[in-house]
């Protein structure tokens, strides 16, 4: 079995690291996720990684990871992209300077982030080569049921109840959502 390919992604939103570490992992490939620059650079003095991402909400910190990555052995071609709300030109030729390939604008899905890099890696890259092999990953089949599913409703159904839902208890409370209303006539 190969090593998964590897990304570092230095985001201090925790809703954006926790997407794109949800993505990755589905894609199989190893995430490590990191709080500041520095400890993105901890993780690249570690393992050299197939993808750096670095948020500009990081400040200098980024840009100043993103030249000491750079200047790591093993890191002189692999991607390094800068992220942010609102890139602006100052913004792209500080990040261009620090030595990343390119700044991306939020939001931004995987495909985009993995279609920005393309141009920047090479065709038999694993980055761009590595297909998810995980339990579960492998090719998608559709769901058949085993037998024929006969589905029920009205008053004793599994859902309902004399017309209300079961009760969803909360705290002890239960409480019942009506499932029609009774015109009155």
């Amino acid at each position: 079995m190969t090593t998964p390919p590897i990304v570092i992604i230095a985001e201090p939103d925790p809703m954006i690291s926790s997407a794109l570490r949800v993505e990755f992992t589905h894609l199989d490939f190893a995430v490590f996720l990191a709080a500041s620059g520095r400890e993105a650079e901890d993780y690249a003095a570690h393992a050299v990684a197939h993808l750096i991402v670095l948020d500009t909400k990081l400040h200098l910190q980024a840009y100043d990871a993103c030249v000491r990555i750079r200047r790591r052995s093993g890191y002189a071609g692999r991607p390094i992209v800068m992220t942010a709300n609102d890139p602006t030109a100052r913004m792209k030729a500080a990040a261009d300077k620090a030595g990343a390939n390119l700044v991306l604008a939020k939001p931004y899905s995987v495909r985009d982030l993995l279609n920005a890099v393309t141009p920047f890696v090479p065709d038999n890259d694993l980055l761009l080569s590595h297909r998810a092999r995980g339990p579960g990953m492998a090719q998608a089949q559709e769901w058949v049921p085993t037998s024929n599913l006969t589905w029920q409703s009205g008053i004793n159904s599994a859902l309902t109840r004399n017309g209300r839902l079961l009760p969803i208890v909360r705290g002890g409370n239960t409480v019942s959502i009506p499932l029609y209303r009774k015109l009155v006539t």
